[in-house]
């Protein structure tokens, strides 16, 4: 193997071009990586985020649907309480009403039933008068009348 000025000469030319291409090219080359790394870190780094804030978004939402529910069920049972409420409060004045009624269907029974004994106690007391007069066959003046009517109602 022979040293020339050919193998000098690539030798020469090979440290230029290496020279040059640290120089030159290996900074453009390290940027452009080290930008793509750097937006691959950040892009990891927003995913990461992003599900991390998912995961916030589902806790909160399963929050909001127990709140929800817990609300839904209080309002519920609330509508079942004023409903039971309503149904008392319409049956208490039911029964009031039947009691009203029944005070009153009494009533009117015992006034009928007195009004019944007082026609009975004059139409016997005439019936009675009749009887009498036809027996003793005189006529009976109205003083009479009315104090036989009165002896009579006291007796029945």
């Amino acid at each position: 193997m022979n040293i020339n000025a050919t193998l000098i000469s690539q030798a020469l030319i090979f440290a230029v071009f290496v020279y040059i291409c640290y120089k030159y090219v290996w900074p453009s080359i390290l940027a452009i990586m080290e930008e793509r790394e750097q937006k691959l870190s950040d892009g990891l780094e927003a995913s990461k985020k992003a599900d991390d804030a998912l995961e916030e978004a589902k806790i909160a939402f399963e929050k909001e649907i127990n709140k929800a529910k817990s609300e839904a069920a209080e309002i519920l049972d609330k509508a079942n309480n004023r409903a039971s409420q309503i149904v008392g409060d319409a049956k208490s004045k039911a029964e009031s009403e039947a009691e009203k009624i029944l005070t009153s269907a009494s009533k009117s029974v015992e006034g009928e039933i007195t009004k019944a004994k007082e026609g009975l106690r004059k139409d016997l007391s005439q019936i009675i008068i009749d009887t009498t007069q036809k027996i003793l066959d005189e006529e009976i003046s109205k003083d009479k009348h009315e104090a036989l009517i009165k002896k009579a109602a006291e007796e029945l």
